[in-house]
C-alpha cells in the first residue's frame, strides 16, 4: 500500500480505532493489505511492515491455514532493526474466497478473507455473460459473506432494465445494481456496503471495471486503468495483486486481479441453491435414480418440453455437475483431500449466516 495513502488518509488512525484480536506477550496484531509474489505488507497499530513467514509456519504450512491472503490477520513479531514483521500465525477466518488451484488437482488457492461484502461486478458490454454470472454467483456464496452484483458500464447498455430484470432472474435474492463510473449513475447504491469497518472484495473478469469502480469510489485515480481491447470487449490484467485499499468513508475494498478461470471446490450445496429450480424438479421424477435421459416420469424432461425450463440453463446445470465429480475424482479414483482445505471448508460453513 501507497505510504502517501496511510498518511493522507489516516490508514493507522482507522487501525488503531478497529478492534484488534488480543495477542499473546512479544506478538502485535497485524491485517495482511497487500499480497506479493513473495511478501505480504501488513498494518498494525504502530504502522505499516513488509512481512515474511517464520521458519516454523512454512514447515507447517497447511496446520498454519495455509499462505496469508489480503484481509487475513495475523500475529506477527516486528524487527527493531528495521521495517521487517515475521508471521508467526493466522487467526481465524470469518469468510473466505477460494477456487480451485489451476496447478495442483487437489488444492485449493486462497483469493481473499475477512470481507463482510462480495461486489460480483461484470459489465454490460460485449463482456457480459449469464453463465460467467452464475459461476462467480456459486462461489461467492461459497465464501461466507454477502453479496452483491454489480452491473458496470451501464453507461455502453442500451436496455439497462432489460439486464437488470435478466440478472436478478439469475441472482435470485441477491441485489443487482447497474453503475456507471462515467456519469456516475447508480454509485449512489454501493455507499451503503461501505461504511466504516466494512470490507468489500471485488470479483469479475479482466475489463469488467473493477479498477474504475475504486476510483470513483476514492474520488481520484488510485488504481491504474488500461482500455479494453476493442474486438472483444475484453480487458487488459490492470490489477497484478491484491490489495486492500482504505476510502476515505472509512470502509475497505479489496481489488483482485481478473480471473476467468474458477474451478469449483466443493461447491455443491451452492450449486443446488443456484439451480433450486431443477433441484425441484429432480425431485419430482418418478424414479429417485432418474437420470433425466429417456426415463418414463421425468420432470425435468417434461420441463424441457414444455418450456418451463430453458434448454440453455439445464446445460449449465449439467455441466456444473460434471465438474464437480471431476473435482471430486480428477484421476479416476476420489482425490485425497488435505486436513487444510477440511479446516477451511468447516470454518466457511460453521461461519455462513441464515439465507446466505
Amino acid at each position: 500500500m501507497n505510504s502517501s495513502l496511510l498518511n493522507d488518509y489516516g490508514y493507522l488512525k482507522y487501525i488503531k480505532s478497529i478492534e484488534m484480536p488480543t495477542t499473546p506477550f512479544g506478538y502485535a496484531a497485524a491485517r495482511v493489505v497487500a499480497q506479493h509474489k513473495s511478501s505480504w505488507q501488513v498494518v498494525t497499530a504502530s504502522g505499516e511492515y513488509r512481512a515474511d513467514l517464520s521458519g516454523k509456519y512454512r514447515y507447517d504450512l497447511d496446520a498454519k491455514g495455509g499462505y496469508p491472503a489480503v484481509g487475513d490477520y495475523v500475529l506477527v513479531q516486528i524487527a527493531k532493526t528495521n521495517d521487517l514483521a515475521v508471521i508467526h500465525e493466522l487467526l481465524p477466518r470469518k469468510t473466505v474466497f477460494y477456487r480451485a488451484d489451476q496447478w495442483h488437482a487437489a488444492a485449493i488457492q486462497i483469493v481473499a478473507a475477512n470481507f463482510d461484502t462480495v461486489f460480483v461486478c461484470m459489465s454490460l458490454n460485449r463482456d457480459y455473460n449469464i453463465a460467467r454470472l452464475e459461476r462467480y454467483l456459486v462461489m461467492a456464496k461459497e465464501s461466507g459473506a454477502d453479496i452483491v452484483v454489480v452491473l458496470t458500464k451501464a453507461d455502453l447498455c442500451p436496455d439497462v432494465e432489460l439486464q437488470l430484470e435478466i440478472c436478478r432472474a439469475v441472482a435470485g435474492h441477491v441485489p443487482v445494481y447497474a453503475v456507471s463510473v462515467v456519469d456516475g449513475a447508480g454509485m449512489e447504491q454501493l455507499a451503503p456496503y461501505f461504511a466504516q469497518g466494512n470490507t468489500v472484495v471485488a470479483l469479475g473478469s479482466s475489463g469488467v471495471g473493477k479498477s474504475s469502480l475504486v476510483n470513483a469510489l476514492f474520488g481520484q485515480e488510485i488504481m491504474k486503468v488500461a482500455a479494453i481491447r476493442e474486438d472483444d470487449a475484453r480487458g487488459r490484467h490492470t490489477t497484478v495483486h491484491r490489495e486492500l485499499i482504505l476510502l476515505p468513508g472509512g470502509g475497505l475494498y479489496l481489488d483482485t486481479p481478473g480471473m476467468r478461470e474458477l474451478g469449483l471446490v466443493d461447491a455443491g450445496e451452492s450449486v443446488a441453491e443456484m439451480f433450486e429450480d431443477i433441484e425441484q424438479l429432480a425431485d419430482a421424477c418418478r424414479f429417485s435414480d432418474c437420470r433425466h435421459n429417456g426415463e418414463p416420469g421425468c420432470a425435468i424432461r417434461a420441463a424441457l418440453a414444455n418450456g418451463e425450463l430453458s434448454d440453455k440453463r439445464y446445460k449449465r446445470y449439467v455441466k456444473f455437475q460434471q465438474e464437480l465429480s471431476y473435482a471430486e475424482d480428477p484421476s479416476g479414483h476420489r482425490a485425497q483431500k488435505t486436513e487444510f482445505f477440511k479446516q477451511i471448508h468447516k470454518s466457511i460453513r460453521a461461519n455462513r449466516k441464515p439465507g446466505r
